[in-house]
Parts: structure tokens; sequence; C-alpha cells
């Protein structure tokens, strides 16, 4: 049996990281996991060749002794690592952020540009941005979208008491363990919710979101993190059916025994706040205050159009002892700054989903494979440094992933080769690009001999140019005359008259179009 590739979108606190770890349950318990197309080869690329924009980071920081001040975790080392995206304005771009931070100096995120096959080294692609980009994109229009989805009150106040991986990677080297515990994240919330200012700047990319999502749900199958809490097994089951493949209740339990209220998100160990993740927990955080900020942001309308009714009224005599102390800073209009750990604070303080116009951070321009996207690093040389070294690389390392993404019909060898000239203005060691050379050549050869149309069933029309008709299957593109009629995917159709293939569309398209 083939499946649909999966593709998994949701807002960040909205029970993305879940609904992504169950898919990728339901498949592997059923024997269905395919990697996606030209994974393999990718894969191996950014474990191999992907280290250098992170090493390359690493040695400046090294050169100006500040290697133990170096806060950058691996989940942003990783080359496709970070919240990830495709450009409005390039996409055949896929762009991925990265939190850099300096124990004592600060911290800037940056973004890194690749081609946007790179998504491809994941089973399951995934984003939490962008519902209208992925059902039209050629590259994803064939696969199975799945949303994570949550009661807005509690996706905004998950991500007032959030610790993102950079936080998660200062308190893992920093912080003692003993010390590490909830208050460390009721303090910075403290912050976060009495600070309306910020409280907004969160709402407002979260309204943004919804308003997009609103107009593209019917093209996603939605999952509410509160039916999963809530009732694991039968929606765990249900995930399963719309994937076309059977599970029973035991084993959908024990799907769930290993997912549940664990952390899923590897060297980021603080993604999952402890003894947290209840259905209706936001009720003991917020204030009155708080939800008329987002039912003046319409997102009351919005619980109401998924399903979880009106926010309500707290009766404030009930107040938690938490919530007493926060609605006495907004009656002084104080906001909490007693925090403690100044590092700690400037690196939980949010990087995505942030409406940065509201803040004074430093801001740089795109170049043309990165950006440092916001810095609150007083030393602007050392950004600079930083900006111009992942530049260099990401220019390299993309001309080098191209000569493999445009040469698909090449003999494997001959595409490593390629890549291995391509990495040369990066000077590498010779014993490392004969480590790179021997994995490249592995999994390209162990792709091949899987085949291409191993990972997608059914051949999908994206458009007609004349009378040429676009169609992707098995991680190929191909331009099939309309004279051929209708045609057997499973034989080799690229010895047929008139057919073009190639593993990048916007090639394709360019060669037909100038016929």
């Amino acid at each position: 049996m083939r499946l649909k590739q999966p593709l998994v979108l949701g807002y960040p606190r909205s029970g993305f990281t879940l609904l992504l770890s169950v898919i990728a349950e339901i498949r592997r318990v059923t024997g269905l996991s395919d990697p996606a197309p030209g994974g393999a080869f990718l894969q191996a690329f950014c474990q191999s060749v992907g280290q250098q924009i992170a090493l390359r980071i690493q040695g400046i920081f090294e050169r100006r002794g500040l290697a133990q001040a170096l806060i950058y975790n691996d989940n942003f080392r990783y080359l496709p690592g970070g919240p990830k995206w495709v450009k409005g304005d390039a996409p055949q771009t896929a762009c991925f952020r990265k939190y850099i931070g300096i124990r004592g100096a600060g911290d800037f995120t940056l973004i890194t540009s690749h081609p946007v096959e790179i998504l491809s080294v994941y089973e399951t692609a995934h984003s939490h941005v962008g519902p209208d980009t992925w059902p039209a994109h050629p590259a994803f229009a064939g696969h199975q979208r799945f949303s994570s989805l949550r009661n807005p009150a509690g996706t905004v106040t998950s991500a007032c008491f959030s610790f993102n991986a950079l936080a998660s990677e200062y308190i893992q080297r920093f912080i003692p363990p003993e010390q590490d515990n909830d208050e460390l994240r009721q303090r910075i919330a403290l912050y976060k919710l009495s600070d309306l200012n910020f409280f907004e700047a969160l709402v407002g990319p979260l309204q943004a979101y919804m308003r997009v999502f609103d107009e593209y749900a019917s093209e996603y199958h939605i999952m509410r993190w509160e039916d999963l809490i809530q009732a694991p097994i039968p929606t765990i089951l249900g995930l399963a059916e719309v994937q076309g493949v059977f599970l029973d209740a035991q084993q959908a339990a024990a799907i769930w025994q290993r997912l549940d209220h664990v952390n899923l998100t590897g060297a980021h160990r603080h993604n999952l706040r402890q003894g947290q993740g209840v259905v209706g927990g936001w009720r003991n955080w917020l204030t009155n205050t708080h939800l008329n900020i987002l039912r003046d942001y319409g997102l009351e309308s919005v619980a109401q159009r998924y399903g979880y009714g009106a926010f309500g009224t707290f009766d404030e005599s009930a107040y938690t002892p938490f919530q007493r102390e926060l609605a006495g800073l907004l009656e002084r209009r104080e906001i909490f700054r007693d925090y403690g750990d100044e590092d700690l604070f400037g690196f939980a303080f949010n990087k995505s989903n942030l409406d940065l116009e509201r803040f004074a951070f430093k801001r740089f321009a795109w170049k043309k494979h990165t950006q440092i996207e916001r810095s609150t690093c007083p030393d602007d040389e050392l950004v600079a440094q930083v900006s111009d070294c992942a530049e260099e690389t990401c220019e390299v390392i993309n001309a080098a992933l191209t000569s493999w993404l445009d040469n698909g019909l090449a003999d494997v060898s001959e595409r490593v080769e390629r890549v291995i000239r391509a990495l040369e203005p990066l000077r590498i060691g010779t014993q490392t690009l004969d480590g790179y050379r021997e994995q490249l050549l592995a999994a390209g050869n162990a792709q091949c001999a899987v085949g291409p149309s191993t990972s997608l069933g059914t051949p999908l029309l994206l458009e007609s140019i004349g009378m040429t008709n676009i169609v992707a299957y098995g991680g190929h593109y191909y331009g099939l005359p309309q004279a051929l009629g209708a045609l057997d995917f499973s034989s080799d159709i690229r010895q047929l008259p008139g057919v073009q293939v190639d593993e990048r569309l916007a090639n394709l398209l360019a060669r037909i179009k100038h016929q």
C-alpha cells in the first residue's frame, strides 16, 4: 500500500509537535513509513556537508574566545532545523530560523535559505506558517495535509510560559538542576502577561494566522489538541483512518503511552512544561483583562467557530495566587521586572510569531541567502561576522545542492563529484571531503536503488502549458505531450517521444516555456 506523504501545519503551542509525533508513530507501527522523495540523499547531505554552516559560526566564537559563552542548540545547528517556511516571493526557496545567543551579551536570529527540496529530509513536511502556501505549492499539493489547532486562549497562555530551544540550552548549561522548575517559567510569564504591549505582540500574529487559516481550513484534516489530550485513543484512530491505515485500540493506546506528556523535541528539553498541558489550564493564568484583549482581536469568535465556546468571564474572587499577583500588577500598571536571570529572560523572549515592530530590536536587510532578522547583541561587529560567514557558506552549500538537483538523470557518482567540486570555495580538508563523498555516494545509490516511484502512488496533474501536461510523480516532474494519451507510470515513460523529466519544477517549466 502506498501512502501520500503527510504535511503538518500548526501554529506554535497548538499541539503541532504532538500531531507530528502521532503521525510518525502511526506510520511506524503500520510499517508504511516511507522517506520523502529524494530525502535519503538530502538527509545525508544535511548531516555531513550541512554541518559546515554551524561549524564555521562556531569557529568565529572560538577565535574570539567566546566558545563557552555561545548558546547554540543542536536543533539549530542542523541545516534544516528550527522554524521553517517557504519564502513568499521565492516559492522554490525554504527558510530556516536559527536562534543564537551569547551569555551576557544578548542574542540574534539568523535566517538561512536553501532550495525547497531540502524540506524532504523530513518524512513529514511541517511548518508553523502559511496555511495558504501548502495546498497550492507544486511540491506539496499532492501531500495529505494535517493541522493542529488549540483554543486561542490556551495557545497564547502556553506561549507566555514557553521556553524556546535557546533558553533550554542556557538552562541545561548554566542553571543548577534544583532551580530548573516551574517558578522559572512563572516569573518570565509574569513579565509577558503584565506587559500588555508584549501580550498584544503575541496575540496579533495569531489573529493574522487564523484569518488566513479560516479561508483554507477545508484543505487540512484538523486535530484539536484538546481532543488528543482528552480522548487520545479515538483521536489517534481517526488520524490513522484518514491516512487509509488500520490500527486497533491497543495499538493506539501504546502510541499514546509513548507520547503522553513527554518531551518530543530532542536537544530542546524544555518544550514540555512539566505538570501542565491540561485542557482549560489557561483559566488558571490569564485574567479578564487578557480575555478582553483576545476578544478585541476576534479570537473569541475563532474559538467559537472551532467548537470551543465563548471564553466567559472569570470570577475574580476565585483567582489563583498567580492571577491575583498579575491582576495587582495590571491594576497598578506595573510591569513585572523581578524575573531573576537577565540572560534567561532575554533568551526566553519569544523569537518567532511575535510582532517585532513593537520592540526596538536591531533589524537587518536580506542578503541573497541569509538575514539577521533581529538582534539584541551589542557587539555589531560579531553579528556582522556571523552574517558574512553564514551568507558565504550558504552560497556555496546551495550551489552544491543545486548541482545535485539539476542533474537528476546523471549517474550518481557523477552527481556526487559535482557536489564535491562545488564545495571547493570552503577549502574543506581532504579527509573530511572524502568522508562526505562516501556518505553521499552511499545515500545516493540507496535512493536510486529504491526508485523514484515508491513514495507517491498517484501522478498529480499540476498544470498544462499549451499541449504539454505538467505532472508530479515519485519525486520528479514530468512534461508529457498530451498526444501520448493516458500513461502507465509503473513503466519507464522517460523514453517516450517528447517526454521531459526533472527533479526541479522550475527547470522543467523553463525548458518547456522556451521551446
